[in-house]
């Protein structure tokens, strides 16, 4: 849903769990991602730095639990379909994650 998110969020960052997740050190259940189905069948995620860390660790396969949209549709700000997102690391510097 999101067209960029922010690296580091309270104490972790994106970046960081991705090493985790790709090193082991990182239970993929503890990253469970939120995901909704709109009214054309296609599932969106809620949680898109979470999804981010997975693909950035290489992940085929991510954790789920459906969630609810509601009062979160204004994260509704990408452009491509949600086939990539950029990934602020700070600095100036983007990651286009896919």
């Amino acid at each position: 849903m999101q067209s960029s998110i922010k690296n580091k969020t309270r104490n972790y960052t994106v970046v960081g769990n991705a090493e985790s997740l790709a090193n082991g050190s990182l239970n993929p259940n503890i990253l469970r991602i939120n995901v909704w189905k709109d009214a054309s069948g296609k599932v969106w995620t809620l949680d898109h730095r979470r999804l981010a860390a997975f693909k950035l660790a290489g992940l085929k396969e991510a954790p789920i639990q459906w969630g609810n949209p509601s009062g979160q549709m204004w994260k509704m700000t990408t452009t491509n379909g949600e086939t990539s997102i950029k990934l602020k690391l700070g600095g100036g510097n983007v990651k286009v994650v896919k």
